[in-house]
């Protein structure tokens, strides 16, 4: 009688309904929606009242009356829990290791990249000197006129 207003329980001893043995209830597996186990628990009652017509009545005071209580229930069996575990479980263990490992990997990559950036950039700096030398970019008009060449041929 879980769920009954008080009233009803009160009439009938030994009545104590506890949510935890009474209710219904399905345990699924969270990443695959497999359902573990499942319980459900019906009780049919009936309503029973004084009836005029009828003396053996006279003394029912208006109440819910329990006649039957059905307890169905299912789980899987071991080969099944075993094949989850195996095939799901393992699988998603390895991918939460390997996803931490990359994370743990990006965070290397963006603490060291800066530091490698920075150390070249100053090296960079140090070993270029000032004096002008000739560099594949220098074009031939330019050095023609550094040697006193005119850009004619001699003939």
């Amino acid at each position: 009688m879980l769920g009954v207003d008080e009233e009803y329980t009160a009439l009938i001893d030994g009545m104590d309904p506890e949510p935890e043995r009474h209710q219904i209830f399905v345990d699924v597996e969270p990443y695959t929606g497999t359902p573990l186990t499942g319980g459900k628990r019906v009780q049919f009652n009936m309503f029973l009242r004084r009836i005029d017509a009828i003396k053996l009545t006279d003394r029912l005071q208006p109440t819910l009356f329990p006649v039957i209580w059905i307890d169905e229930g299912i789980a899987l069996n071991e080969d099944m829990v075993k094949l989850i575990d195996d095939s799901l479980m393992k699988v998603l263990s390895l991918l939460d290791i390997v996803q931490w490992a990359m994370i743990a990997v990006g965070l290397l990559l963006a603490i060291l990249m800066p530091i490698v950036y920075f150390v070249k950039r100053c090296r960079g700096n140090d070993s270029r000197s000032i004096s002008p030398a000739v560099t594949a970019t220098t074009s031939a008009a330019s050095l023609s006129m550094a040697t006193g060449v005119t850009g004619e041929r001699n003939k």
